[in-house]
């Protein structure tokens, strides 16, 4: 994975006092300071807030935030912001369901069979691999100097997500540097950084190593007096003895030959001699070659995580096409694909019956179309859904979809971890995202409140206007509906299905930061079929997403989008309300206004007179018009206060074809054909 600056909000104390409910639920404590968890804004997105102790840091807690900041990695957890108050130092991160693998392997019973203990090894691997090689704005390689269990976080799929860049440093191109001051945790310590200040990657070589020894044997390698390093060896050089000191739950005969050849790699990165240490990428090579030798059913691994076996039922389904979509002239060379496929793994076919266990769990949606999803896992216990083309007729289509995918990142569309362009074997891994899409919700008995469908209306229009923003190079998505926006386990939306989707042009064609409408008027000129082939799409956004609303407060999934509107319609234009077209289940009497606001909405959304087509609202202001109808709703809820007057738009003349598409793009009703849009 390769790096990426990520965008971090300064937060005040004001703001972090309610995000964590006046720091009201302890997650975690330690030298440093605690661990809250806490609520990021009203759609009820989880964090964690680590509040430090010492206040007379700040150059070093500022090392910290520049150092986590410009990390990007499936198996490092997220920096979301921080926060520098007269009296506080606190860091905002993303929230990690399963704690650390330190309660995990000593504070708990649970079973923990050797394949998974294996991809969290994995996935700590190549966390560490990534920033020992990662190309950092100044060229330096970061060293994390506090490996340790405790410092491993695991998701639900107990995938890694190291964290606790506290002691990290930069080392200019991966080169040794000195330290009279030596910081970090006894028992994981580099002797040869303990003794001689040595600061180098191969320090947390050494770290890992015990790290490893202690996944395998569920021990502590150093506590008191106990070291488990010299028992080891001492077997070894006797052959004998050595199952003995593995964890009885996985020394088992067919587990032996992995777990020797483990002990052989953890005791090469415990080398006192810091240069014969293997280095991060080759240590998770050769994990990754274990598991691959490890004869361990995937039941193993379902059977232990009971939320792997909850049904997946992801029924979009990219369709046939046969014109050409926006990546494609005609040529679709593999190699000018992978070439374009940005931050985006290669499979090999082998590797992908790996991953799907030679395809052995089918997910719904059965053959009827271009393509087979099947659910996988990955050497770093990731899920994934793997989609793989069936119809050579759609392969531009779905070509298309991943290469969109790979070129944006937003955590209410789905993510693309990798791909396989082989003959036979074209396919690419998405995240697997558990309950399905919202079709499947409306359709099922599952209690769907009302505050959840708002939650899931707004993160949808949000994601939808990052789509149609600048920033990501003004992609219409196309496909837009109820089956097309799957749900995590936390009910959070995720996007997928981008096979219609087309893309103007990419931000890099702005070296500037500035995109004038010279710019894109130039872009239309030299290719207006793919101008209207955006705009369509834009269009078509916002009329899909009317009918998404209208499912959302239905409930009704079996109706297609134009009779849902039609029914929609019908009832606003005889009877002025969508009452009786509501789900009955979200029908309170304080609930009514709201519902009607989104109803009004929805019709807004889907306006067909082509005279009128310009008062359709842009993605921006059905997003913000989305906040205010929510705001509105907790207001009367919680005051059961005033009633909230309809705000009405002047309607202006429709715009030429250019200023029309900068309408989508940035929210505005009219622009001069001169005027600079600056992005930020």
């Amino acid at each position: 994975m390769g790096s990426m600056s990520q965008k971090i909000k300064i937060f005040t104390e004001d703001e972090i006092t309610s995000i964590t409910s006046n720091y009201s639920t302890l997650i975690g404590k330690g030298g440093f300071g605690e661990v809250y968890r806490g609520v990021l804004d009203a759609d009820n997105d989880l964090v964690a807030v680590k509040r430090y102790i010492r206040q007379d840091l700040r150059d070093e807690f500022m090392e910290e935030v520049n150092i986590h900041s410009i990390m990007n990695h499936n198996n490092v957890v997220k920096l979301i912001g921080y926060c520098v108050g007269e009296s506080t130092l606190m860091l905002v991160t993303e929230y990690i369901s399963n704690g650390n693998l330190d309660d995990i392997l000593y504070r708990s019973d649970a079973p923990i069979p050797l394949d998974v203990r294996l991809g969290i090894a994995i996935g700590c691997a190549e966390a560490l691999s990534y920033m020992h090689s990662m190309d950092s704005p100044s060229d330096n390689h970061i060293y994390h100097g506090d490996i340790k269990p405790a410092n491993i976080l695991l998701d639900d799929n107990l995938t890694t997500k190291v964290s606790d860049f506290g002691l990290s440093r930069f080392l200019f191109s991966g080169t040794t540097q000195f330290t009279t001051t030596l910081k970090g945790s006894m028992g994981y310590m580099d002797p040869v950084y303990f003794h001689e200040g040595c600061l180098t990657p191969r320090s947390d070589v050494y770290s890992f190593g015990i790290v490893l020894l202690e996944l395998i044997t569920r021990k502590r390698a150093k506590y008191g007096d106990v070291n488990l390093i010299p028992t080891f060896n001492k077997a070894c050089a006797k052959g004998k003895g050595l199952k003995e000191l593995f964890d009885a739950a996985i020394a088992e005969k067919d587990n032996m030959k992995v777990l020797k050849e483990l002990w052989k790699l953890a005791a090469q990165c415990l080398s006192l001699n810091i240069h014969t240490r293997p280095q991060m990428n080759e240590v998770a090579k050769c994990l990754r070659l274990l598991k691959k030798d490890l004869k361990t059913s995937p039941q193993s691994i379902l059977a232990t995580h009971s939320i792997w076996a909850k049904p997946y039922t992801q029924s979009s389904r990219p369709p046939s096409f046969k014109k050409k979509l926006s990546f494609f002239k005609g040529s679709t060379s593999y190699s000018k694909i992978l070439s374009e496929l940005y931050n985006v793994r290669t499979f090999t076919k082998e590797e992908i019956n790996e991953v799907t266990h030679n395809y052995s769990y089918l997910l719904s949606g059965g053959t009827s179309s271009a393509t087979e999803v099947y659910k996988g896992t990955l050497e770093d216990n990731t899920m994934v859904a793997v989609h793989k083309l069936i119809y050579e007729d759609s392969e531009e289509a779905f070509i298309n979809g991943g290469m969109v995918v790979s070129k944006i990142a937003h955590k209410n569309i789905v993510k693309i971890l990798g791909c396989c362009l082989e003959s036979q074997t074209i396919a690419f891994l998405y995240e697997y995202v558990a309950k399905g899409s919202i079709s499947d919700i409306l359709g099922s008995q599952e209690d769907f409140p009302l505050d959840l469908r708002m939650r899931i209306a707004i993160k949808t229009a949000e994601a939808l206007q990052y789509l149609h923003s600048s920033e990501t190079g003004i992609i219409g998505h196309g496909s837009v509906s109820a089956s097309t926006i799957l749900l995590d386990n936390n009910f959070v939306p995720k996007l997928t299905e981008f096979s219609r989707a087309c893309m103007l042009f990419k931000k890099s064609e702005s070296t500037t930061g500035v995109i004038s409408s010279s710019l894109l008027e130039k872009a239309v000129n030299n290719d207006p079929s793919r101008y209207g082939s955006v705009l369509m799409n834009l269009e078509s956004d916002v009329y899909r997403f009317g009918g998404v609303l209208m499912a959302l407060i239905s409930r009704d999934k079996d109706t297609d989008h134009d009779d849902l509107l039609a029914k929609f319609t019908r009832a606003y234009e005889t009877e002025k309300t969508g009452k009786a077209l509501f789900d009955k289940d979200i029908t309170a009497e304080e609930d009514i206004i709201l519902l009607e606001e989104l109803g009004r909405l929805a019709l807004k959304c889907t306006i067909l007179n082509a005279d009128k087509i310009f008062m359709r609202p842009t993605m921006k202001e059905v997003a913000d018009e989305l906040q205010t109808i929510r705001r509105s709703w907790k207001e009367r809820r919680t005051e059961a206060a005033a009633q909230v007057s309809e705000a009405t738009t002047d309607v202006v003349a429709a715009e030429p074809r250019l200023p029309n598409l900068m309408r989508h793009m940035f929210g505005y009703r009219r622009i001069s054909t001169s005027d600079p849009i600056r992005v930020g």
